[in-house]
């Protein structure tokens, strides 16, 4: 049965920005947000002021069910209060944590809260908070804790050294704040996501800004408490972003970067010492907005590709070193879309969610082929930010709905079968 609810505290009207027919409205990709001025003040990796956690009880709805046979259901939380989904984890309970913001948001003014979810592999809501302060926050990443509670990483401009900064929020298995730390310097800091490593410190990234050089590569390396071991950052002018990032089995790091308008791989040591980086200067406009491993200890790399005014998903594969073996791109004629999640999944092949028109999900192999492809639950622009693999061969969705380009999402949630289908 496919379960369809609306979780609703404000009703509003779906702007519908994609028709059947018409072009796609598809949001800006992540290489381009917004500049600002920051006002100098000093830099900042220090614990919490007074907690800022608020708790939310979970709205009452009546699920709106519509006939199916798979167990499947999607559920959208509408409203002022749910902005998108931007992360999702797996609880030790066998349930869910889904995190992001009440008020997802490219330009300014900014204001809203980081928005942290609990919800059964059914779809019922156990429970949900916000964290905050008097400016802005969203979360972007959630792992888990070695105690059973959480670690969720994104973007604050409430605290901190400058104009927006790294937070990493360490959270109870209940969603009760314990600490949280920001990272970063006077000027703004932008987050991309966070992976655990195999000895339990955590890597985030994203980029930092410095005068005269631009957008810089930035990733910090902490301790489970939160402690600075290592910054890597780099000061060549112009824009290089770091998107994603992976943990070989050596224990190395290797980054996913864009710069200026190609696609780039950097692998660090254990201690943040480049040890190689591959520029792909290609034809056009490209980036992996994420990276997965191959079973030869290469690289799969999913993101954006733009060629001819169209966005489509990019996709290359790459070797141990980082030399391109090949790529290509894929999508829907006359419509823009891209990559923007990527999981491999437990028979080697690969899972990549998207935004575009519909919620998207494309499921390749090792050697790019397309196996299927999927746009499901509506016309409009949706983002698929967040994948998990389940146990019986479904998936979870978490992403976003876009009501007004830059300006206006509400939060999606979904639950399909092995097929990346959700039913009639």
């Amino acid at each position: 049965m496919c379960k369809f609810v609306v979780h609703t505290i404000v009703l509003i009207t779906l702007v519908i920005l994609i028709s059947a027919c018409g072009p796609t409205a598809t949001p800006a990709p992540p290489t381009a947000p917004p500049k600002a001025t920051a006002v100098p003040s000093a830099p900042t990796q220090t614990p919490a002021p007074p907690k800022a956690t608020s708790t939310l009880l979970a709205p009452s709805v009546t699920p709106e069910t519509s006939p199916g046979d798979r167990g499947t259901w999607v559920i959208m939380f509408e409203g002022p209060d749910y902005g998108a989904f931007l992360g999702i984890v797996l609880t030790e309970d066998g349930n869910v944590l889904a995190v992001g913001a009440t008020n997802h948001l490219h330009v300014p003014p900014y204001s809203g809260d980081a928005l942290l979810m609990k919800l059964t592999l059914e779809g019922d809501v156990l429970w949900e908070r916000t964290w905050g302060g008097e400016g802005y926050e969203q979360a972007l990443s959630v792992v888990l804790a070695d105690d059973g509670g959480y670690y969720v990483f994104g973007e604050t401009d409430s605290h901190g050294a400058g104009d927006r900064d790294f937070f990493l929020l360490k959270i109870t298995a209940d969603g009760i704040e314990e600490w949280f730390k920001t990272y970063g310097q006077a000027r703004r800091e932008w987050p991309y996501g966070m992976i655990r490593l195999s000895n339990g410190d955590l890597l985030i990234h994203g980029f930092t800004t410095s005068p005269g050089s631009g957008r810089d590569q930035y990733a910090v390396r902490v301790r489970p408490d939160g402690e600075v071991i290592w910054e890597y950052t780099t000061a060549i002018p112009g824009e290089e972003l770091v998107l994603d990032a992976l943990e070989t089995a050596e224990g190395d790091l290797v980054l996913a970067v864009s710069i200026a308008e190609d696609g780039a791989l950097v692998k660090l040591d254990a201690n943040g010492n480049v040890l190689w980086t591959q520029r792909y200067e290609l034809a056009g406009w490209q980036y992996a907005s994420q990276i997965a491993q191959t079973d030869d200890g290469g690289f799969l790399l999913a993101g954006f590709s733009m060629s001819s005014r169209q966005a489509d998903t990019w996709l290359a594969r790459c070797t141990t070193t980082g030399e391109l073996e090949w790529q290509t791109s894929f999508g829907e004629s006359g419509r823009d879309d891209y990559g923007t999640s990527l999981i491999r999944l437990e028979d080697g092949t690969y899972l990549i969610g998207g935004i575009g028109n519909g919620v998207l999900l494309s499921r390749v192999d090792q050697d790019g082929n397309v196996l299927w492809r999927r746009s499901l639950v509506g016309k409009t622009v949706y983002g698929s930010m967040a994948l998990i693999e389940l146990a019986d061969g479904g998936y979870l969705v978490a992403g976003l709905i876009q009501i007004t380009n830059g300006r206006s999402y509400d939060a999606i949630i979904l639950r399909t079968d092995a097929e990346g289908q959700v039913g009639e």
